[in-house]
């Protein structure tokens, strides 16, 4: 079901209403609710976090997973995206306090109240992971983005990352062994794994993505720093665009066996061409 509230679509799959039956069936309509709950508030604070910096969602989906907002966050500076990063887990760790103040202030059983106490801190710490596109994997792509490029950054988060999936897939087996307690860690270990695998496609095309946005940006600011790079004339067009930098506009000087500068472009300039040609297109050939 899909309706527009504003200037935000609002996408609500039919599996989240199968998950909601089965939970309520199954005895845990709380705990899903409790945990639902914790999800909304806090893509909600991504949201609100957004709003401050000037950004407005344009779609939020509701899933079996709980809540996902989309946030165009290319005219946003980097500032503002660390701040809306961060909201999100802030929030929940907020949240989460506020709730065990809470439970032990009122008298009686308070088991709704610890539920969302649980609910917050798990959601925190594995938001918090440096994977990818959880906030603390946005949140330390942000930061390498800009000193060795988006792709690079990718390619250092995804090697962490499955470091980190095989830790947790491991502790989970361990912890299943000794106490049979439940498969928790597997399955989020297995989830980093699967987020890892996926995450290939998604960022390059966040490096084209980021691209298009600085002239946004641009002409936002009116000034923006820019960086040079040096190809040789057998450079392919499409490897040029893995080593640039999400935050830069570049100017590229293409080289001729004898390191002679032939050409100078623009990354635009690039970008036109690729769009006209095959990715197999070198400087060489677009000089002829």
């Amino acid at each position: 079901m899909r309706f527009v509230i504003g200037e935000t679509e609002i996408r609500i799959h039919i599996t989240a209403a199968i998950m909601t039956v089965f939970m309520v069936i199954s005895g845990f309509a709380a705990e899903y609710a409790a945990a639902v709950f914790s999800i909304m508030l806090h893509e909600l604070s991504h949201v609100l976090a957004a709003r401050a910096c000037g950004v407005k969602a344009v779609m939020v989906s509701v899933t079996i997973l709980g809540f996902s907002a989309l946030i165009p966050e290319g005219s946003c500076s980097k500032g503002e995206r660390i701040l809306i990063c961060l909201a999100g887990p802030a929030f929940s760790l907020v949240f989460f306090v506020c709730t065990m103040l809470a439970g032990d202030m009122i008298p009686g059983e308070q088991y709704f109240l610890r539920l969302l106490s649980a609910s917050n801190l798990m959601l925190a710490f594995i938001n918090l992971l440096p994977v990818l596109p959880l906030d603390g994997g946005r949140l330390i792509h942000l930061v390498l983005a800009g000193n060795i490029g988006m792709l690079a950054a990718g390619r250092v988060l995804r090697r962490f990352a499955c470091v980190i999936s095989l830790f947790v897939v491991a502790a989970g087996g361990y912890q299943l062994y000794r106490s049979s307690y439940n498969a928790s860690l597997i399955i989020i270990g297995l989830y980093i794994m699967l987020i890892t695998m996926t995450g290939r496609t998604e960022s390059a095309l966040m490096n084209m993505k980021q691209i298009v946005y600085r002239r946004s940006r641009l002409l936002k600011k009116g000034v923006y720093p820019a960086r040079d790079l040096v190809v040789l004339k057998s450079t392919r067009l499409s490897d040029t665009l893995k080593s640039m930098d999400f935050d830069r506009f570049h100017i590229i000087y293409v080289l001729d066996d004898e390191l002679n500068i032939i050409g100078m472009f623009t990354e635009k300039e690039i970008i036109d061409a690729l769009t006209g040609s095959n990715d197999d297109m070198t400087f060489e050939h677009l000089i002829k």
